[in-house]
């Protein structure tokens, strides 16, 4: 990091787009009513070399933003996030927004106090004493470097297993992340359901081995910001920082200290039965069944997949008689006249077909209340890139 020059002395020169979108991005590390009121503020650093870095943190996790060629004149301030990002918003009213995102901007001391300069007008802005705003570790590392369009896609598929703050189960909120060999590997469970997601690492940074257990929804939700091609992922040796640099921004994240669940011996290595079938048509078809479930007020009961050795129909299981289209499938493992009948959660079937790409996605079973592992096309069960295993509900006796 370049050295930093002087507190209170800095001038940030830039233009609202480019200042608005970092406070946007810093902005989803702030809390906006914290109890300590440094934190919602916004650490805005210009640098000797010229770049200014935008920082938003709130002890978890730090976002830093990078603005290059925006600091006429080193030095550091803490203003409120709230406020700064407010004035650039209402000196934008009645404008064009490309005419607004190209207004130039300056930020710089005006007799002591901090004043955003923009389409004539000059505003104060609150500010915070910079010594009382807490020194950020340090990031780890990069152990590994993958794609970052893959990084996005298999995270937003890999952390749907993950489980919501109410369920009061901390460690089950995670996405085990590990480095080892050339590969980067993303697993997230609930106990009833796994999302394994498996990357290759690119070649320009050697991988060196890793494993930290991150927040899902947080960090699902801090990479849409990403900005660049490549994610270098860091990991402390100790699992206790978490770190993702792409382009221009920066995510530094703790790490939880909670023991994951075991998974990979629930994952099975040899599968008797497999069933592919269009992935639109399944989807589809469970996308039906629970709504047929909501309009009954039966959310609670299962849909069942039923299969012989050429169709497979899915349909809420309902006391009664229930019908539904049959769709044709490629079966193995299934003799001429016989029946396999799985019962899932609507909410996770849908789920699980949804996180897949391929035209077709196949089923990997060993029986009817063992777990079902879901891959794309026709990959193999115990080594796909992004495999989903499902835990059938036992049928009532």
């Amino acid at each position: 990091m370049p050295t930093v020059l002087g507190t209170d002395t800095l001038t940030l020169v830039t233009d609202r787009g480019r200042l608005t979108a970092a406070l946007d991005t810093a902005g989803l590390a702030i809390q906006t009513r914290s109890a300590v009121p440094v934190m919602s503020g916004v650490l805005i650093t210009g640098h000797d070399n010229g770049d200014a870095t935008l920082t938003g943190f709130d002890y978890q996790t730090a976002i830093t933003v990078t603005l290059p060629e925006a600091a006429h004149t080193p030095g550091q301030l803490v203003v409120s996030h709230a406020e700064l990002r407010g004035v650039l918003s209402a000196t934008a009213k009645g404008t064009s927004k490309k005419r607004a995102d190209a207004a130039p901007v300056t930020l710089a001391m005006d007799h002591g106090t901090p004043a955003l300069t923009v389409d004539g007008y000059t505003i104060p802005v609150e500010e915070y004493p910079t010594d009382d705003y807490p020194v950020l570790p340090d990031a780890p590392a990069a152990v590994a470097s993958v794609d970052r369009d893959r990084f996005v896609a298999d995270l937003a598929r890999t952390h749907v297993a993950t489980v919501s703050p109410e369920w009061g189960l901390p460690v089950l909120e995670t996405v085990r992340m590990e480095a080892t060999g050339d590969r980067l590997s993303m697993v997230a469970t609930d106990r009833y359901r796994i999302a394994w997601a498996t990357l290759p690492a690119l070649p320009d940074t050697p991988t060196i081995p890793g494993l930290v257990l991150v927040h899902g929804a947080s960090l699902a939700k801090l990479v849409k910001r990403l900005s660049g091609d490549v994610v270098r992922v860091g990991m402390s040796g100790d699992g206790s920082l978490f770190s993702l640099t792409c382009g221009t921004v920066r995510v530094l994240m703790r790490g939880h200290d909670g023991r994951f669940p075991t998974f990979k011996p629930l994952m099975p290595t040899t599968t008797p039965v497999a069933i592919t079938a269009g992935r639109t048509e399944l989807l589809t078809a469970t996308m039906r069944g629970r709504a047929i479930l909501k309009a009954k007020k039966e959310t609670a009961m299962p849909l069942a997949v039923t299969t012989t050795r050429d169709t497979v129909t899915i349909a809420p299981d309902l006391p009664g008689s229930t019908a539904a289209p049959q769709m044709p499938v490629k079966t193995h493992g299934i003799p001429v006249g016989g029946r396999l009948r799985f019962l899932f959660r609507a909410e996770f079937l849908e789920e699980a077909l949804s996180s897949f790409t391929a035209d077709t996605v196949t089923l990997h079973a060993t029986a009817a209340t063992k777990p079902v592992v879901f891959t794309d096309g026709d990959a193999p069960a115990d080594s796909a890139d992004f495999r989903h295993l499902l835990m059938p509900i036992r049928p009532p006796n």
